[in-house]
């Protein structure tokens, strides 16, 4: 019974975890779709901020991915750690 209770426990965790995954990988490439969209019709200063806000999504993606318990869903499913851009400030 207790051996159920855990299983059951830790595959709620590993969904819950999972979710979270999937949901800053979302929020990148909505970020991304936002940047490209301003880099296309926008003014310097929105694209700038797009762009950083682009990196923080990643900084705050990555550190999911880096973080226990995390970082073993993270292993499990294949969400690789992604790379920031380094934009030019003030472009």
């Amino acid at each position: 019974m207790i051996i159920a209770v855990i299983i059951i426990v830790i595959a709620a965790l590993v969904v819950v975890l999972y979710n979270s995954l999937v949901k800053g990988k979302n929020r990148i490439e909505t970020a991304e779709v936002e940047l490209a969209k301003y880099q296309e019709s926008g003014t310097a200063e929105d694209i700038d901020n797009a762009k950083k806000y682009l990196n923080a999504v990643i900084r705050d993606y990555n550190n999911k991915v880096e973080s226990f318990p995390t970082s073993i869903v993270a292993e499990m499913f294949n969400f690789p750690k992604m790379h920031t851009e380094d934009f030019d400030e003030g472009l």
